[in-house]
């Protein structure tokens, strides 16, 4: 039996229910860019690995930390870093969205235009742990 139609209601610690519909055809690539989304909608909304509770935002700033901690990097570089120690996709999409959070905290510096930023992590905040925020 093929799957025409994938609804997930999802609901934040504020009471504000969201739904979310995927329609056919359902793949692989529509589920994991239909999770990224999720995740981006709801800021802080873990959707857990089973084999590990940090949310993948934590796991891209854990990453970055571990592989560049006084160099610059760019986002390509940490999607690929991140896709070999965790050994599961995360979309390029998603990395920029949450280093451009980082930076917006002020976890990050970066450089560059737009089509060719460039990242570093901000000695001044080096040992500290990002806040997520809530949405809704």
């Amino acid at each position: 039996m093929e799957l025409r139609k994938v609804k997930v209601e999802v609901e934040d610690i504020k009471g504000n229910k969201y739904t979310f519909t995927v329609s056919s055809p359902i793949n692989r690539d529509k589920i994991i860019k239909f999770i990224d989304l999720v995740e981006m909608m709801a800021g802080s909304l873990e959707i857990k690995n089973p084999s590990s509770s940090d949310t993948k935002f934590e796991k891209i700033l854990q990453t970055v930390k571990e592989h560049y901690p006084f160099q610059w990097f760019t986002s390509t570089e940490v999607q690929l870093a991140y896709e070999e120690k965790f050994k599961e996709p995360i979309s390029l999409s998603t990395v920029s969205t949450y280093l451009s959070r980082y930076w917006e905290q002020k976890i990050l510096t970066r450089e560059g235009s737009p089509a060719s930023l460039r990242y570093r992590l901000n000695p001044e905040v080096l040992n500290s742990a990002p806040k997520q925020e809530r949405s809704g």
